[in-house]
């Protein structure tokens, strides 16, 4: 089922808010009214009934009141009134009534304590009426007065309808100016709309316009254009990495072929078949090394290279690293110096932090001349394992140095060795290192060496993983 828009739904809410407001509104207002109506009415009542009290205060008997009244209270206004002795009998009853309609069931109490109450009178519809006992010369009396509540209802009647007939007028209207109010809101939403829309991959330049980035819409298009510059950087990368991956694997490829070709051109001699031979070799071993650092960065892409959390012994990790290179720093002539100032551990995969160290040694050797030195040191500050691997090597430029972890990044090919790698080993050193939650840092001059940091956080028991439930049943 397809939903309403954000428009639609806002306009509802606005309408459903401001009925229910209105209701209880309303619902108020017709209590407020009828609540005041009737106390006005109330208070009239013993106002009249405080009138017909003094004339029987001031009549000196029964037939002298009776002629006082009739002549005041027979017609007066919207008031009945009658009065009765203790035996029931009436004494004074306005032109409308002929008998008491309420029978006093009350103890007698002195003036001005009354009982206020609605009746239904038979064929006269609901009254009003205040009941009292008044004390006279000539005895002691029942008083009523009353007042007919018809014109009240009718009056109450008439507000019902004029709010029934208001309340659904008043919703529709707040449905049009809901939906007024919500197109325009939501105007600049459809901007940004139309604005992303024409955004594709041959355009990943343009932005969306931001007129105010303090409210909710600019706040939205700001991170929108921040989403684009990332996409856009991210597919300037893939643009590099496919163009650069391409170019390094059609090298040996093209190598390949030349060497292929020469030897199908002619018949050889053995040894030229055996050179041509290690030649292929050779382009076979750099174009599966290369392969297999695609398919690594790849993997760090993605996210699905396997860490282990184990604990591993830094320093004999690092020399071991270094007992492997140092046949071939002796084959370039280069002094190759293993400082182990603490023994620690860390939490992490031991073939993923050697491959760390085996890179940065790799490129530290290579750059460096012969008879040169590289060192690799080892100590603990605070918490972190600090590993400082410094060459007396090439050095490398100030403008290089922010691209030196950029995939295939080279630095000036005239002052590389010969046989230089794909420039994919730093990248794939500073991944590793990401993965174990460190730092890699590069600091460098030219032609006064190198110096590449790498700090890792120590193990403590505190960070011993918890076992699997596979580790807990093999035990």
């Amino acid at each position: 089922m397809r939903q309403l828009s954000i428009r639609w739904r806002l306009t509802l809410w606005y309408a459903f808010a401001l009925a229910v407001m209105l209701c209880v509104f309303s619902l108020v207002l017709c209590l407020l009214v009828w609540s005041q109506v009737l106390a006005r009415t109330d208070t009239g009542l013993r106002e009249e009934l405080q009138e017909i009290g003094l004339e029987i205060a001031l009549a000196d008997s029964a037939s002298v009141f009776a002629s006082q009244a009739s002549a005041r209270f027979s017609q007066h206004d919207f008031y009945e009134f009658i009065v009765t002795d203790e035996s029931g009998r009436v004494i004074f009853n306005s032109t409308g009534l002929k008998e008491p309609v309420v029978t006093l069931s009350h103890p007698i109490t002195p003036l001005p304590e009354e009982i206020l109450e609605t009746r239904e009178l038979n064929g006269l519809g609901p009254y009003r009426i205040v009941s009292t006992t008044l004390s006279g010369s000539f005895g002691t009396l029942n008083v009523q007065v009353m007042t007919s509540l018809i014109p009240l209802y009718n009056d109450l009647h008439t507000l019902h309808w004029a709010v029934a007939f208001l309340l659904p007028v008043a919703v529709l209207l707040a449905i049009a100016s809901g939906q007024f109010l919500a197109r325009r809101a939501l105007r600049q939403v459809q901007q940004i709309v139309d604005s992303t829309n024409a955004i594709n991959i041959t355009c990943l330049d343009h932005r969306i316009n931001v007129s105010n980035p303090d409210d909710e819409i600019g706040k939205l298009s700001v991170a929108l254009n921040s989403l684009i510059s990332r996409l856009e950087r991210a597919v300037n990368e893939i643009r590099r990495f496919t163009a650069d991956a391409s170019h390094e694997i059609r090298t040996p490829i093209a190598a390949l072929r030349l060497e292929a070709e020469s030897v199908l051109r002619s018949s050889r001699t053995p040894e030229e078949y055996a050179q041509t031979l290690a030649v292929v070799v050779e382009e076979t071993t750099r174009l599966g090394k290369l392969a297999d650092q695609l398919l690594n960065l790849s993997r760090h892409d993605a996210g699905i290279v396997p860490c282990n959390h184990d604990p591993v012994q830094l320093d004999a990790l690092l020399l071991d690293v270094v007992d492997q290179l140092r046949p071939f720093a002796d084959d370039r002539g280069v002094t190759l110096n293993c400082e182990v100032e603490a023994a620690c551990e860390v939490l992490g995969d031991d073939i993923s932090l050697s491959q760390v160290f085996f890179n940065i040694l790799d490129n530290a050797i290579k750059y460096t001349h012969c008879d040169g030195q590289v060192t690799a040191r080892l100590n603990v500050s605070g918490q972190m394992a600090v590993i400082e691997i410094q060459d007396s090597g090439i050095g490398i430029s100030a403008d290089d140095l922010p691209h030196l972890f950029d995939r295939f990044f080279q630095v000036d090919p005239s002052r590389q060795y010969s046989g230089g790698g794909a420039g994919l080993g730093l990248s794939i050193a500073k991944a590793a290192v990401l993965m174990h939650e460190g730092t890699i840092e590069i600091q460098s001059q030219p032609e006064q060496g190198t110096t590449v940091m790498v700090r890792l956080r120590l193990y403590t028991n505190a960070d011993e993983p918890s076992p699997t439930p596979t580790d807990q049943i093999m035990v």
